[in-house]
């Protein structure tokens, strides 16, 4: 005669045929005392009308089964394993586990410890020994070809670590490491080769590094361009009370415009004030204050001041003018004195000629 457990657990919904007609799936257990096994069977009702299907059997021999749940986000069964050959249930801290999909049972050993009641797993026994536990208490998953591994100090790939912390507290990233460190309130970031040099971190293939949303390199090239820009605009006007200017600068591929004036108090003070600003539409520029640039300041003349020995344009015209007036007043003077040659000449000529005659 079977032996009936009352184990049930509830499934999923499904819409069938034609006429959307509402189907329910449990899942029943049940003990063949002919056969000795558990069997898992799947009920789906219809109405009025049920439908059981045979998904599995598990030999008794492998332990009593007790209890379970199912869980649906995995389509996985779990079975607690319990001894009777004592008289008595007592569990055996295993539990059966039946998967849905690919139809095959696996064991998972459970313990408790000393101050948690409930059970949690401390390792996997699979017959196809997917996933294993070695002698220096590492964990395997996958053949030894081709596998993980599971250590105190981290996560390895075929031999080659992926995620490790040293004891001195230093996490690394891959083969020839990525290290970062917390130390005295910092957090440290460096790399170094398979010898343990200190190697550069290259990010490179198009990849930005960013600070705060910054663009680090574009930032720096930003930087050149408006104190390019800058040098370009007056500082001490000369010959004018003010002057202004319009600039420009590029570095690595930035532009940067500016503009600003100067403006001359007196002999001794001048000010000015310029600003410049980066071309808009870069991508990771940060705010106003990351791409806007601007300066002030002052010139006060210390000392005695020294006559410059370069002239201004306005005292220039005025040299020339006077230097054009000097050399008509010097045609004036030379033409009265070829006139006054003239007739000295013609009084010594009428001279001469009289006494001649009376010869």
């Amino acid at each position: 005669m079977k032996k009936l457990l009352a184990l049930s657990f509830l499934g999923s919904s499904l819409l069938i045929g034609s006429n959307r007609a509402l189907a329910d799936i449990n899942y029943v257990t049940n003990f063949n005392s002919e056969t000795n096994n558990y069997e898992l069977f799947k009920s789906t009702s219809f109405g009025s009308s049920q439908k059981l299907e045979l998904l599995t059997t598990l030999s008794r021999s492998t332990g009593d089964m007790s209890g379970g749940w199912f869980d649906a986000s995995q389509e996985k069964f779990y079975f607690a394993e319990y001894d009777n050959s004592s008289g008595y249930s007592a569990p055996t801290g295993k539990t059966r586990i039946y998967d849905l999909n690919s139809d095959t049972w696996s064991l998972v050993t459970l313990e408790n410890d000393s101050n948690d009641t409930d059970p949690h797993f401390s390792s996997l026994t699979f017959s196809s020994s997917v996933i294993k536990e070695n002698s220096d208490g590492s964990i395997q998953i996958g053949s030894d070809a081709n596998d993980v591994d599971i250590t105190a100090e981290g996560i390895s790939i075929d031999g080659d670590p992926l995620i490790s912390k040293k004891a001195n507290g230093e996490l690394h990233i891959g083969k020839n490491s990525w290290i970062t460190k917390e130390e005295n309130g910092r957090q440290k970031v460096y790399a170094k080769d398979s010898a343990g040099n200190s190697i550069p971190i290259d990010y490179t293939n198009g990849t930005k590094l960013l600070i705060n949303g910054r663009d680090v390199e574009q930032s720096i090239n930003n930087v050149g361009a408006l104190s390019a820009a800058l040098t370009g605009l007056p500082t001490v006007p000369t010959d004018t009370t003010l002057a202004c200017g319009l600039g420009t600068g590029t570095h690595g591929g930035d532009f940067a415009f500016s503009g600003g004036c100067a403006s001359k108090v007196n002999e001794k003070l001048s000010f000015n004030y310029a600003a410049s600003m980066t071309m808009p539409g870069q991508d990771y520029a940060g705010d106003f204050e990351d791409t806007f640039s601007a300066r002030a300041g002052f010139v006060w003349k210390l000392g005695k001041a020294i006559k410059p020995t370069q002239i201004s344009m306005k005292e220039k015209e005025n040299f020339k003018s006077k230097i054009e007036s000097l050399e008509e007043k010097n045609k004036q003077l030379l033409a009265r004195l070829e006139r006054l040659e003239k007739i000295a000449l013609v009084k010594n000529e009428s001279k001469d000629l009289a006494v001649y005659q009376l010869k």
